[in-house]
């Protein structure tokens, strides 16, 4: 067995340096954070390759002097805290004094500074961890870190990065969030020479969301509740998108990433909105620094409330009642709970019940859960009481069925010999377009239908990345994107099956799916995509359904590979057998 030995101080900044330096993206959102620390204006970007060849962050802050400069390079050295205490109340972006060393074991740096009041600037050269190399040198007041070669004495971890232009998305990403955090500041990126991204300073949030985000109409809500204040500029409803890609989350100025800030903005929509879409436009929660733990997540992109609970509530009521006025959508009713219970357990997901009611507003619900939340509970979803376990083992079974009407604008109600069956109109029709669809797909046939005119789509950086790697994936799903300048794409053609849907919307969902399926290969997720784009073609809730159109859905059917399923797992039909109805009327 081998003796406890302390680490070299190399081998633990590499250590380190796995968890915070992950790619070039993590590179500059750290050297932005230290930027901002430092009181810049500006903040130039530039890369090389995606980052992997050169990352350049320069600034105008405060600059160092000698003796900082040397210290800034050691591990957990840092100007921004000195006792536990302060980990109670950080009011800076970065505090653990890990980034600069941990980024210098693993690549080329050369650190420049001069601070306000110096005559000259110092010039640090660190390569891979060895001893620095200092030097007096000329500079503007204010700090530039020029990264090369990342991860050159780390190979197995540049194999883990993807293509120059998902790399390109994730420093853009890191520009993107910085500019929506401080509006006061003036930003530019530079891709290879050229000026990919410029944010220069503006005079508020709105104006900062409105030129970043690019959106038509976004809408200002501010509220507060006891100790939380919000702002949020959010755009409508209808142009919600499949996960939380284009909502911005910032508490105390910092981007996080939160499934329950995300989840209660959405919630504040009602039902106006559907179940897995969230809003595009960005949030901004203020609360004392002690009711929130910034200290929970080694590139500081997590937080943790100290009563979740209290947050989610709060946030989703009063927001909703900034929403009702700018969207016309119904307010969420009023909360008699008090804003902080620090006893409260933290938010967990309702455990799934045992059973599942018959009624026909059972299977509404049923109908409207995510597709994520259901294949992770393995909710239990049965046809009907009494019902056998199997009806589709017949041919023909659905062909059988007499369409007697629809009801509530969502199911269709049909007699067949021992019983009535209500279908969910939605997923019966997002079935059979499913099959329609992977068949054409497995068989490489899918048919496009040229736009007249084509539709161009604005993108996020990572969103535009993403459909630029797996163009020749989207085209096999018979969507012809193409791309343009900036994080523009322009739509020319869909899949004909699809031609009733959006196609900003199908392009949209096809690049969050892909996103969700990034770390598989495409042939192995294509199933997940195709059904998030039948989804889309199909008979919705709300739809009118005539008796032609109703028998034709039945009789398609019968002719697709079916298990009473939708392909995201909610249930299409429900049995209620002729001997129940008896029973319940007294006959």
């Amino acid at each position: 067995m081998r003796h406890v030995q302390r680490l070299s101080s190399d081998l633990a900044n590499k250590i380190a340096a796995g968890e915070v330096v992950e790619r070039p993206g993590s590179v500059v959102k750290e050297l932005l954070e230290n930027a901002l620390d430092a009181e810049a204006t500006r903040i130039r970007v530039e890369i090389e390759l995606g980052g992997l060849a050169r990352i350049c962050v320069s600034d105008d802050g405060v600059g160092m002097d000698l003796a900082d400069l040397t210290l800034s390079v050691e591990r957990h050295a840092t100007s921004k805290i000195s006792t536990i205490d302060d980990l109670a109340r950080i009011d800076t972006y970065g505090f653990r004094g890990e980034a600069l060393p941990s980024i210098a074991s693993v690549a080329k740096v050369t650190l420049t500074s001069r601070a306000r009041g110096s005559d000259e600037a110092t010039e640090l050269i660190i390569d891979g961890g060895a001893p620095a190399r200092m030097r007096p040198v000329g500079a503007n007041v204010g700090t530039s870190v020029e990264v090369q070669d990342l991860f050159y004495n780390v190979p197995a971890r540049r194999k883990f990065l993807k293509t120059t232009a998902t790399e390109s998305a994730h420093v853009g990403e890191a520009v993107l969030l910085a500019a929506l955090s401080r509006p006061d500041v003036a930003f530019t990126l530079s891709r290879d020479g050229k000026v990919a991204r410029e944010h220069l300073r503006a005079t508020s949030r709105r104006e900062r969301v409105r030129d970043v985000i690019q959106e038509e109409r976004l809408e200002q809500c501010t509220g507060e509740r006891g100790p939380m204040r919000f702002e949020a500029h959010l755009a409508p409803p209808e142009r919600a998108r499949a996960g939380a890609v284009g909502l911005h989350l910032f508490v105390n100025g910092r981007p996080v990433k939160d499934r329950l800030l995300a989840r209660a903005v959405a919630n504040a929509y009602g039902s106006v909105l559907e179940p897995g879409r969230y809003p595009v436009g960005a949030l901004y929660l203020e609360l004392p620094f002690d009711l929130v733990d910034v200290n929970v997540h080694p590139q500081k992109a997590e937080v943790r409330f100290a009563d979740g609970r209290a947050v989610f509530d709060a946030l989703a009521r009063e927001l909703s009642s900034g929403l009702a006025r700018a969207f016309s959508i119904p307010e969420l009713g009023p909360s008699s709970r008090p804003w902080f219970m620090p006893q409260r357990p933290p938010v967990s997901e309702p455990s799934p019940p045992s059973e599942v009611s018959l009624t026909a507003d059972s299977l509404a619900r049923a109908a409207s859960t995510p597709y994520a939340e259901a294949a992770t509970t393995h909710l239990p979803l049965p046809l009907a009481e009494g019902a056998p376990t199997e009806l589709f083992g017949q041919s023909a079974f659905y062909g059988r069925l007499r369409f007697l009407g629809q009801a509530g604008g969502m199911f269709l109600v049909c007699e067949g010999s021992d019983g009535v069956y209500v279908l969910d109109q939605h997923a019966a029709a997002e079935r059979v377009t499913f099959e329609r669809l992977r068949a054409s797909f497995q068989a490489r046939t899918i048919a496009s239908q040229r736009l007249l005119v084509p539709e161009v789509v604005v993108l996020s950086p990572a969103e535009h990345a993403l459909l630029e790697e797996h163009a020749e994936d989207a085209l096999r799903l018979g969507v012809d994107a193409r791309i343009l300048s900036g994080s523009s794409i322009a739509v020319h053609a869909v899949p004909t099956l699809l031609v009733r849907a959006s196609a900003e919307r199908l392009v949209r969902d096809l690049v969050a799916e892909l996103s969700r399926a990034s770390k598989r290969p495409f042939h192995d997720a294509a199933d997940l995509v195709l059904a998030t784009m039948a989804c889309h073609g199909s008979i919705r809730a709300g739809d009118a359904v005539s008796p032609e159109a109703a028998t034709a859905l039945l009789l398609a059917l019968d002719s697709v590979d079916f298990a009473g399923h939708c392909p995201h797992g909610r249930p299409v039909v429900m049995r209620l057998p002729f001997a129940e109805l008896e029973r319940r009327v007294g006959r």
